[in-house]
């Protein structure tokens, strides 16, 4: 079968110096970084794009990390300014903090089988939806 399996990248339009940009983010972050932006060379698994109407329409990233208190503890020590510390749902741990040009960036630790369920379930009910509306387009 051919489908798509990921996100192959986000393009975001960045005002600022977006060299200085992608260093902060190699060097605070700890992420893969090169002249095109950020890599990821291991596969995510949960992967998730939200079209969101909200008013400010800007883009967020959303990155997964392992242990969401460890390195949230870890960016402070290095001055990461925090704008929501970490809540807890169902589906996972989140926090958000701000990068260098005042950009939101969530940090989400997956609790990885509940999630998997609720998107199993969000993905059974979005079906059954588009399928009585097929019938009463008929």
């Amino acid at each position: 079968m051919s489908k798509i399996t990921g996100i192959g990248g986000i393009f975001l339009n960045i005002e600022g110096d977006t060299k200085k940009l992608l260093n902060w983010y190699h060097e605070v972050l700890g992420l893969d970084t090169s002249s095109y932006g950020i890599n990821f060379l291991v596969p995510n698994i949960f992967t998730l794009i939200t079209f969101d109407q909200k008013e400010s329409g800007k883009s967020i990233l959303n990155f997964t990390v392992d242990d969401l208190e460890k390195y949230l503890e870890k960016l402070k020590s290095k001055n990461v300014k925090v704008i929501q510390d970490i809540k807890v749902y169902e589906y996972g741990k989140f926090a958000q903090i701000e990068d260098i040009l005042g950009n939101m960036i969530e940090l989400w630790e997956p609790f990885n089988d509940s999630y998997r369920k609720m998107v199993e379930k969000e993905i059974e009910d979005h079906n059954l939806e588009k399928s009585e509306t097929d019938s009463d387009a008929k």
